[in-house]
């Protein structure tokens, strides 16, 4: 049951969206790149302000989910890291296997899964481990993608991506108390809707332009080790850090949960923007969306 709730919920509407991508990719051979962009510089981060002020989470109830999300971000990309080494990838796809390992969906696969395992009840909790684990998504992420060699450049990479002003400005209208005007916010909300599907079908349009018949020993154990790591190895740690923390029972498994999901979609479109192998994270992403069905069914039952 639990695994057909998951599969309807958040895999079905995917892999529709995924196939009509790879149908027109396959035969109107659309510009990824220019696509990407867009999803990148407007939808984004419409979807970012949006979601956060309208959660309207503030800043004193996000220091300890704050801790837990810098110590499993570290974790995760010290494990992926190794792994990526381990297996000797090329530069270009070690950043993307390590985005793919400690980046989450946090967001459009999270939110909803714990509202229909928890309720209503859990909503506040998993608004704000949303809102943390969004930082990393909006800074680190773009750090790490970042074909520049200095420090500075890339940090400059990263105020450049509109997705980190957004953040800053929904931060700053949430300790406000500010709110945009009924008709405005209304528009925003709308073009936010439409950035989940966006960046989903340009996963589509990256998963159609894989060839697999190149370099497949390396993909297939990157995968491999990629769903490990983030479906397997990032429960375990997640609950292992959480309990250093004074989480009340409930607290705890909503982010212990709504942290086992897939690889995020963001680090997708920073990867075409900055030439780090989309293909390969685009295999990924996937494969770690699909294998979820399985291993969060598989959390739920134990927590």
């Amino acid at each position: 049951m639990q695994f057909l709730l998951i599969f309807n919920q958040s895999l079905l509407p995917l892999l529709l969206i995924v196939g009509i991508a790879i149908f027109c990719q396959r035969f109107f051979q659309p510009d990824i790149k220019q696509i990407a962009g867009l999803a990148l510089n407007v939808f984004a981060p419409l979807l970012v302000f949006d979601s956060l002020t309208r959660h309207q989470t503030t800043l004193p109830e996000l220091w300890q989910p704050f801790l837990f999300m810098v110590l499993l971000t570290g974790a995760m990309l010290i494990l992926g890291r190794l792994a990526a080494c381990a297996l000797r990838l090329s530069p270009q796809d070690r950043i993307s296997f390590i985005l793919a390992c400690s980046m989450i969906n946090i967001g459009n696969f999270g939110l909803p899964l714990i509202y229909f395992t928890y309720g209503q009840q859990a909503v506040p909790m998993s608004v704000i481990i949303f809102v943390v684990f969004n930082i990393p998504l909006t800074t680190l992420a773009i750090f790490v993608s970042s074909d520049k060699a200095h420090t500075r450049d890339m940090l400059m990479d990263v105020l450049k991506i509109p997705i980190f002003h957004a953040m800053l400005l929904a931060l700053i209208f949430t300790a406000a108390h500010w709110q945009l005007p009924s008709g405005l916010a209304k528009g925003v909300h709308l073009m936010a809707e439409g950035a989940i599907p966006l960046l989903i079908f340009v996963l589509g349009l990256q998963l159609a332009t894989i060839s697999l018949s190149r370099h497949w020993k390396v993909y297939a154990w990157a995968i491999v080790l990629a769903v490990g790591i983030r479906l397997f190895a990032s429960p375990l740690l997640a609950d292992r850090i959480l309990n250093l923390f004074s989480f009340p029972a409930l607290e705890h498994n909503v982010a212990l949960l709504q942290t086992s999901g897939p690889s995020a979609l963001l680090p997708l479109m920073y990867a075409i923007n900055f030439n780090r192998s989309p293909e390969l994270l685009a295999a990924l992403i996937l494969s770690t969306t699909v294998v979820s069905g399985i291993s969060l069914p598989l959390v739920i039952s134990l927590l």
